[in-house]
């Protein structure tokens, strides 16, 4: 976990014990705690006198210590914050695997890699190779800022992706783990590998009707660019899947789902989405939509 991602998740716990995000004094407490800076260091930094800071670092401790079932304190902070997500991604994953739209549930190896991959739905092997005209829509992709290490999901996903054909792919998991950073790392090292390489955000579109209207503009316009005008009607999305060799990212996928449900209870204004995946799932084509939690 980098610093982000430990304040990420931190907030999240204190939120959920008191109803307040951390303040600027918990947050300074923290940093200063990850960066290997002692309490008067922090004290300085923040304006403030050293017992103020111990003060909330205390509190701190107390709260993270409540929420992780362990005794936490300045020295195992971090060990202690990546132990508990671990654990907590395991269990969820293990809740998830009878409900999700994959079917099944695989877990990477080594449990300092905390995002959970699922794969679905392997396509049969295809040597079809992409064009040379490639077609990139990542304006929504987000930069990759701190990346952690995460090689075995990095070549695990590769090979669902490049050498196994894998239709659906999700990665999913608590808040502040690094799915996004996960995906954004993979579609940098493998988008020429495709015709297209498109990335949506799912609070762009309040309606499947919409997605799907989207993603088939683009293929019709870039289809018009390299051949000549015509008045071609546009097609299904499917349609398009399986003409052309896409990698597509959907992030957010959690806002499909009701709040406080696992995977695989769809709002009803999203229900149409399991449709979709399930339409991914059952015809033939030579893409891979990845689904980011």
């Amino acid at each position: 976990m980098n610093l982000k991602e430990m304040l990420n998740f931190a907030d999240r716990i204190v939120f959920e014990k008191t109803g307040q995000h951390l303040d600027d004094l918990q947050e300074a407490v923290l940093k200063g705690t990850v960066q290997h800076e002692t309490y008067k260091h922090v004290a300085k930094d923040f304006d403030c006198s050293e017992s103020r800071v111990r003060n909330a670092a205390s509190q701190l401790w107390q709260l993270l210590s409540e929420y992780l079932g362990e005794d936490v304190n300045k020295k195992n902070f971090r060990s202690a914050m990546e132990r508990f997500q671990v654990s907590n991604v395991s269990n969820f994953a293990q809740n998830v695997s009878e409900q999700h739209i994959s079917g099944s549930f695989n877990i990477c190896g080594e449990g300092r890699h905390p995002p959970d991959i699922s794969n679905s739905y392997n396509d049969e092997k295809s040597n079809s190779k992409p064009t040379k005209t490639l077609h990139q829509d990542l304006s929504e992709m987000p930069e990759l800022g701190d990346f952690y290490d995460r090689t075995l999901e990095l070549q695990t996903l590769t090979t669902w992706i490049l050498q196994q054909n894998c239709r659906l792919i999700t990665l999913t998991g608590i808040s502040g783990i690094g799915k996004t950073s996960l995906a954004v790392k993979l579609v940098q090292q493998i988008k020429d590998e495709f015709e297209y390489a498109l990335w949506f955000t799912l609070d762009e579109f309040p309606t499947i009707d919409k997605f799907q209207s989207n993603v088939t503009q683009l293929f019709s316009q870039s289809e018009n660019l390299d051949s000549s005008p015509t008045n071609q009607k546009r097609l299904p999305l499917i349609k398009y899947l399986q003409k052309h060799r896409c990698l597509i990212v959907l992030d957010d996928i959690h806002n499909l789902f009701g709040s406080g449900e696992l995977a695989g209870k769809y709002k009803p204004q999203y229900e149409e989405y399991r449709c979709l995946f399930k339409q991914i799932e059952k015809l033939s084509h030579p893409c891979c939509f990845l689904l980011v939690g």
